[in-house]
């Protein structure tokens, strides 16, 4: 009896430990393929319904499609949208136009043990006509730091600094600081988690916002997973013209 009971703990410890690794691994994979940490690289394609809540009647839906192709630690993405809006009055319904080409680069430069930091530029292109695009060619370097405070719980921050490279003379500058942080969790069952509030510093309008953005995933099998997400201003001013954003999509990793 004396024998067996060391050797009865060492196997039970040994299929613990091996538990522990499997979930591990599952859990890394989920963080991968869900999209919500730049840190790591995936190719996907991905699908997006917007809905955005605005003042009074008034109504926009942006159908986005998006292409994700990572190599080793880089990512490269190109992402389009269909904008269809409704300014709310008896005589007009919704007019559908193009939204504007939007494509970026990534690259995840160091990931060691808990820690990952990826550096990456997004290209805003105007090719969406008046009222459906933005009318800027825009920039937006980040930088994105992550933490993981263990395999299922991912804290991380990414400033990003928007600017105009081209734009119409009548248009005012662009200068937008944006600082994202989310805290994600993931669980075994394939469910994530995240919440993520954003301040926004709008430096050449002097106007300040927080958005709060509550996000849920599920991992459905065979690469896919679904997202809601939802993003409220606190700054009403801004929450009236651009309104609260109710957004469900799916994306397959491969």
């Amino acid at each position: 009896m004396n024998r067996i009971l060391p050797l009865f703990l060492l196997a039970f410890v040994s299929i613990q430990t091996v538990f522990a690794q499997t979930d591990s691994i599952a859990l890394e994979k989920l963080r991968t393929e869900s999209g919500v940490d730049p840190t790591r690289v995936q190719s996907r394609i991905s699908y997006t319904f917007l809905a955005f809540d605005q003042e009074g009647d008034a109504a926009q839906i942006n159908n986005r499609s998006k292409l994700n192709l990572g190599v080793n630690r880089w990512s490269l993405s190109l992402t389009y949208e269909l904008v269809s809006r409704s300014p709310g009055t008896a005589s007009e319904g919704f007019s559908t136009g193009s939204g504007d080409l939007r494509f970026s680069i990534l690259n995840a430069f160091w990931v060691k043990g808990k820690h990952a930091l990826a550096a990456s530029a997004e290209f805003f292109t105007p090719t969406g006509k008046p009222g459906f695009g933005n009318q800027y060619f825009s920039a937006t370097p980040a930088l994105t730091y992550s933490y993981s405070i263990n395999p299922s719980l991912v804290l991380a921050v990414q400033p990003q600094y928007t600017f105009d490279l081209f734009k119409v003379q009548a248009y005012p500058d662009l200068s937008v600081v944006t600082i994202r942080a989310f805290l994600a969790k993931f669980t075994r069952t394939g469910y994530f988690f995240v919440f993520e509030p954003r301040p926004v510093f709008d430096l050449e309008n002097d106007e300040n916002d927080l958005v709060l953005s509550p996000i849920v995933g599920k991992a459905i099998g065979a690469g896919f997973n679904l997202v809601f997400l939802m993003e409220y201003s606190l700054n009403e001013d801004v929450r009236n013209r651009r309104g609260t954003l109710y957004q469900v999509g799916f994306n397959k990793n491969f």
